[in-house]
């Protein structure tokens, strides 16, 4: 009997040794398709559909400026969205170049993406993003965005932005 019951310890150590089931693709896109709808409302100028994958509690961290002055902006829900309500469609594109997407099964989800934004079609900044969601009754919403943004400066895109 005890070595039945070894036997089962054992097994169930090298089980939880093992890493966690990846989320589903389904998932995945779901929540990717949440950030996608923040970074289109940018595009398009468009509060609403801002408002609509917004956690209420959501702040912004971007951490910003020269390299040898860089501070940190934070901003609010209602700071992000006066913004887009001051903008004109199209002024704001980002391109999210590589993301990958990590999911807890309770509900909390992070995306990371290397990035370019165009302010009016022109390269501006460069870097990373990281959107953190929390799944609830209405659905995935974006409770922290924050960034690294590394201004282009009129310099070379390979020499600041490297794939």
């Amino acid at each position: 009997m005890q070595l039945v019951t070894r036997a089962l310890t054992a097994i169930a150590f090298l089980l939880g040794a093992l890493p966690a089931a990846s989320a589903s693709p389904a998932a995945e896109r779901e929540v990717l398709r949440t950030v996608q709808t923040l970074v289109e409302a940018w595009r398009e100028a468009d509060v609403a559909k801002g408002a609509a994958v917004l956690h209420p509690d959501f702040r912004i961290t971007s951490l910003q400026g020269a390299e040898n002055a860089r501070h940190l902006f934070l901003d609010t829900r209602a700071g992000l969205l006066a913004a887009i309500g001051m903008i004109k469609p199209g002024a704001w594109d980002v391109h999210l170049l590589h993301t990958s997407v990590s999911i807890d099964p309770n509900g909390m989800a992070n995306v990371w993406a290397k990035y370019e934004f165009y302010s009016d079609g022109k390269l501006n900044h460069c870097g990373y993003e990281s959107y953190e969601l929390f799944r609830g009754r209405e659905g995935w919403k974006i409770i922290n965005f924050s960034d690294t943004d590394t201004a282009v400066g009129g310099r070379d895109r390979a020499s600041v932005c490297p794939d």
